[in-house]
Parts: C-alpha cells; sequence; structure tokens
C-alpha cells in the first residue's frame, strides 16, 4: 500500500546495486537543488560493495532520507518498493549512476502549477557517452536497437501519486518504464506530456547497467 500523500512536495527515488563507485554523485545532484521540500528514499536491492557507509552518513545528516534494503528483486521492484514508502505529492527517480542538473526539480514542480490538468511528464535526457552507447534494445523487438532519443528514459517521468497508485507501480519487465508509460495513456485517465527539458544527465558508460549488460550477451 502506498502512503497517504500527505508528506513532502516530491519523493524522489533512488535504487542501488553495487553502486557505490557513482553513488554520491546521484546524492549531490539532489542536495544542490534549490527546491527543498523533497524527500530521497534510497533502496538498496542487495548491494555487496558496501555501499552503507556512504548512506549511513546520509541518514544521520538529513532528516529527509530514508533507507530500505532487500534481497536482490531487480530493479522495477525496487522502484516499487520506494513508491510504497513514498509520501510525496508527485513522485519521480534518479538512477544511481545519473544525476540532476542544477533547476531539474524546480522547473518540473512549476510545470505542475502552470498546468494542474497535467498527472505526467517525461522528458529528453543529456545523454553521456559514445554515439554507439546510445542503441539499446527496443522494447517492442529487442533483437533490434533503437537510439535512446526516441526512448522513454525512466528517471525522468515524474508524476502524481495518484498514477503510481492507479497502475500499481512498475511490471518486472526490460523497458519497464516504456510499459509504463504506455498504460498510463492506454487508461485514458491521465494527462501526460512531454517537457522538454534536458536536466537529467544520464550516463551510458557504466558496463554494469542493465542496458549495457544485454548488449554484451546479445553479441556473446
Amino acid at each position: 500500500m502506498i502512503l497517504d500523500g500527505n508528506g513532502y512536495n516530491v519523493s524522489v527515488i533512488i535504487t542501488v546495486f553495487n553502486s557505490r563507485k557513482y553513488f554520491r554523485r546521484a546524492v549531490d545532484s539532489v542536495l544542490n537543488q534549490n527546491c527543498r521540500d523533497y524527500e530521497v528514499i534510497i533502496v538498496d536491492d542487495g548491494s555487496t560493495d558496501g555501499i552503507e557507509s556512504e548512506i549511513f552518513p546520509l541518514l544521520k545528516n538529513y532528516g529527509n532520507f530514508k533507507y530500505i534494503r532487500h534481497s536482490n528483486r531487480k530493479h522495477p521492484l525496487s522502484l516499487n518498493t520506494g513508491i510504497c514508502c513514498s509520501s510525496g505529492k508527485y513522485i519521480t527517480f534518479l538512477d544511481s549512476d545519473d544525476e540532476y542538473l542544477p533547476g531539474h526539480l524546480e522547473q518540473r514542480i512549476s510545470y505542475f502549477e502552470q498546468n494542474p490538468e497535467t498527472d505526467l511528464i517525461h522528458s529528453p535526457a543529456l545523454l553521456i557517452g559514445g554515439e554507439e552507447d546510445f542503441y539499446v534494445p527496443d522494447a517492442d523487438n529487442i533483437t533490434k536497437t533503437i537510439h535512446l532519443n526516441d526512448c522513454i528514459i525512466g528517471g525522468t517521468i515524474f508524476a502524481k501519486r495518484k498514477v503510481f497508485e492507479y497502475l500499481e507501480g512498475f511490471r518486472n519487465i526490460y523497458s519497464h518504464d516504456y510499459d509504463f508509460l504506455k498504460r498510463a495513456e492506454q487508461s485514458g485517465k491521465f494527462v501526460i506530456s512531454k517537457f522538454d527539458s534536458r536536466t537529467y544527465r544520464y550516463y551510458r558508460n557504466n558496463a554494469e547497467s542493465v542496458i549495457s549488460k544485454m548488449k554484451r550477451e546479445k553479441h556473446d
């Protein structure tokens, strides 16, 4: 069950799995936002790299940080754990090897304030890596590839909590973010907009990412 949305304005959910190398970069990008009315929910999907030594000081120093750890359940179900523990009016995400640029949260909150009928927005991302890294397995046919500029990048989803309640979170499948948006559109219950602001920095040079592993397996 999702908690009542009577807490923070925004819940930022960060899932981690052996992400110690990049984790602090992601967290600092949230701490550097001008918006202060947010909570950060860190969901540890069974890490074994000692990342808790990075997380525990944050819990001590920031009252708006939460930490949940469970056995390895994969990324979509870890996101759902974070959603269930959230209290924000809006829910959004940040992959542990990515980062927000300054103004990321403020821009999105402002958009919703100016467009109160909107329920969900998603955005293009600022892609970091070689051009060959920007082609990923197509959700509609994983034997083919598609450019990330033509994909839904889950970290850019920013939505009212009622959307997550109605759709019951993400399904545990490849391209769960695309599937989530498609189900939201097909429901006919939500106003969805593409927000053209590239303030989500998406790093594609992490060899341990799910997509990188899929591409390696495809060529093995």
